[in-house]
Order: structure tokens, then C-alpha cells, then sequence
């Protein structure tokens, strides 16, 4: 068969998209989830803590370091060598699993 006549009688080739990160991108997306739940509602009860104990000049301080070396890892992990080479699902993957852990630390020590 002529290689040409397949093009000719139904157009050019387009083969079938890959549908190879799917299943890691919604595992992904499921440990994100649990890690922002997690990471609000302790948002949530430390502020209604420190409003409990009076009134305040606003966020106390002691908070912005925690916060910032939360928000730290992901950004960290994400430039190392060795995810970048990594697939988008699968970087997604490797954060979220990070934050997850995190946020399940500091559920159990805020506890």
C-alpha cells in the first residue's frame, strides 16, 4: 500500500493523546487537598485561639516564621535537580506528598 493514500483518503495521522499521568494527577490532587484542609483548619483554630485570649495587635509573630517555612518546602522541593526532571503530575505529586506529611505533623503537635 502506497504510504500516501492513507493521508489522501482520511487526512494525516493524529495519533491518540497518552492518558499516562492521569491516575497520578488525581492522587496528587487528593494529597493537596488534604494538606490545605488540614493546613486551614489549623489556620482557622489558631486564630480563633489567640482571639479567645483577647485583644491583639494583630497576627502574632511568632506564626510568620511557621508560615513562611511551610510554604518554603514545596517551592524547595520543586527547584532540586532531580524533580525537575520529573513529569508535571508527578512534581505535583512529590509536593503535595511533602505537604501532606507537614500538615499531618503539625496537626499532631498542634494537638
Amino acid at each position: 500500500m502506497n504510504p500516501d493514500t492513507y493521508a489522501t483518503l482520511y487526512g494525516p495521522a493524529r495519533p491518540t493523546p497518552s492518558r499516562r499521568g492521569t491516575g497520578v494527577a488525581v492522587v496528587a490532587a487528593l494529597l493537596w487537598a488534604v494538606a490545605l484542609l488540614l493546613l486551614s483548619g489549623l489556620g482557622l483554630l489558631a486564630l480563633w485561639a489567640e482571639a479567645d485570649t483577647g485583644p491583639t495587635e494583630g497576627i502574632p509573630l511568632h506564626w510568620v516564621p511557621i508560615c513562611v517555612a511551610v510554604a518554603a518546602v514545596p517551592v524547595t522541593l520543586l527547584r532540586t535537580p532531580a524533580v525537575r526532571r520529573l513529569s508535571v503530575p508527578a512534581r505535583a505529586l512529590v509536593t503535595g506528598l511533602a505537604m501532606c506529611w507537614i500538615a499531618v505533623g503539625l496537626v499532631f503537635w498542634a494537638a
